[in-house]
């Protein structure tokens, strides 16, 4: 059923314009009425019409001026205009601003009603098939656009006159420079490109490479200065951030100027280049390319050897410091991201392989080591990384604590937690039982497990809860106070933080 509107601010011709025939048995359904233009503009802000009958002589705003700027703001909408012979003068004027035909207001007849309602009604639905067409020409065009950008940016055609022949084969918007590419790195959505299109006044060709990374290729058909194009690319990508989500910040990485279709795999490399100081950098800001290549991994192979002899020594202080040492390096030599996954994986291959050695390679750990390499798939930040590598060193050093000689005190001290884990300890109370100072027992404690005091109590405390959380018969909150936690809340708080996974999760899965 197509919307109509009647516009006549003669109550009498309103409602025999609505009454002399069912409109609906000619597919129309009348969804409002208006007194004049102003009032018919304001219902066409809520509601859409296809069809609009129009009085021409009208107080406020008559039916020529609505014509007008109807056909401004949809020119698919059809007007006819209603006229008596006072006012036929103006027929002439409102079919030529676009009005499809007139009817008579004093010689009405439901004949004549219903043959213009046929006509109308053919030429809507006639309209609507066409758009209908066009717009799925548009999307397939746009997806040809879409793949022909992605073998330029992959340099899968080979000569100029394969892409020539290609771009216009499929009328490719973009055939010379000055040309550039916006590397997005985030998640980027239909807000953006709109708000993009705007920025452009056209719609820019995008082109996207995974689920997180997406490429904008501009052109400037109309600007010849490098400079100025420059500019334009930033204020581009300003308008890109302006857009981003709290959770999913963007980074964006811009290329220099290029002037052709075999530019463009050179340009993505340049952006792709300029994107990887937010490893270091951090996520959230724009990169433009500045010509400076990645250092060399000089200096890293000895921080590795560094780190290789503290993991095999077991001497979790000492692996503490020179991961710490390994990553300010890894900061200061700002490698490629290519290279700093070879590396880092390097470095997890032999965190591995010692923990295994030394039978201390927990399901928890492994679970951990997935996520390091699945993290090295995606865009990690340095930060990331190094969160991730100490949160597995913790995980490796608790697992090995049986296998480790401690000193006396801290082996006393580990007693004294397995004895009265289930009561509230703090280690003011453990020092009192040692008859040591509580700084001291507290300095000695981290550095000879590698955990704070209460990371290794919390621990050893979860570790026996997941052996009570087997029994189907005590609640939660029995659990939680039988093993030391004063607050159910925060007992499941640690249990995630520790496996993973929820209290409820680790039930279902036992």
């Amino acid at each position: 059923m197509l919307n109509a509107m009647i516009v006549e601010d003669n109550a009498i011709y309103r409602y025999a314009i609505k009454s002399i025939i069912r409109w609906e048995d000619y597919g129309f359904h009348i969804v409002s009425e208006a007194l004049n233009g102003v009032h018919a503009l304001d219902l066409l802000h809520h509601q859409h019409v296809d069809l609009i009958l129009t009085d021409i002589s009208m107080p406020e705003m008559n039916g020529i001026d609505l014509i007008q700027k109807v056909k401004q703001q949809d020119d698919s909408i059809k007007i006819v205009a209603l006229s008596s012979f006072d006012d036929f003068r103006f027929v002439k004027e409102a079919l030529k601003l676009g009005a499809e035909d007139y009817l008579l207001k004093h010689d009405l007849e439901p004949e004549s009603l219903q043959q213009l309602l046929r006509q109308m009604k053919t030429k809507i639905e006639d309209g609507l098939h066409l758009k209908r067409q066009a717009a799925i020409q548009n999307e397939n065009l746009q997806e040809m656009w879409h793949l022909l950008g992605r073998k330029l940016i992959f340099g899968e055609l080979k000569t100029i006159d394969e892409m020539e022949e290609q771009a216009r084969a499929i009328r490719f918007p973009i055939s010379s420079g000055p040309i550039a590419i916006i590397l997005i790195e985030g998640e980027f959505n239909a807000i953006s490109t709109r708000a993009l299109h705007d920025e452009l006044g056209e719609a820019p060709i995008i082109v996207t490479i995974s689920d997180h990374r997406t490429v904008v290729m501009t052109h400037f058909p109309i600007e010849h200065s490098e400079r100025r194009c420059r500019e334009e690319l930033l204020q581009q990508a300003a308008v890109l951030m302006e857009n981003k989500t709290e959770h999913s910040p963007l980074s964006v990485g811009i290329s220099s100027i290029g002037y052709d279709l075999k530019d463009w795999k050179m340009l993505y490399r340049q952006a792709e280049t300029a994107l990887e100081h937010a490893i270091y950098d951090g996520v959230g800001q724009v990169y433009p390319y500045s010509g400076r290549k990645p250092q060399e991994a000089e200096g890293v192979e000895v921080s590795m050897k560094s780190f290789a002899s503290a993991i095999q020594s077991g001497q979790f202080e000492e692996i503490d410091k020179q991961t710490e040492l390994f990553f300010d390096l890894l900061l200061a030599r700002r490698l490629s991201l290519e290279e700093l996954k070879v590396v880092i994986h390097e470095a997890t291959i032999l965190t591995k392989a010692a923990a295994i050695g030394r039978g201390t390679f927990s399901s928890s750990a492994e679970a951990t080591y997935r996520q390091l390499n699945r993290v090295l798939e995606t865009f990690p930040t340095l930060q990331q990384l190094k969160q991730l590598f100490q949160k597995w060193q913790k995980e490796l050093s608790y697992e090995s604590m049986g296998n480790t000689p401690f000193r006396k005190e801290i082996q006393a001290a580990i007693a004294y937690i397995e004895e009265h884990y289930a009561e509230d300890i703090t280690v003011a109370k453990l020092a009192e039982s040692l008859h040591l100072s509580s700084n001291y027992v507290s300095n000695l404690f981290k550095s000879e497990t590698g955990l704070r005091f209460v990371e290794y109590l919390n621990r050893y405390r979860i570790r026996k809860a997941k052996l009570l959380l087997q029994n189907p018969s005590l609640k939660v909150y029995e659990v939680a106070e039988k093993t030391g936690f004063q607050e159910t809340s925060y007992f499941c708080k640690v249990f995630k933080e520790l496996e993973g996974k929820t209290v409820k999760e680790f039930r279902c899965e036992s």
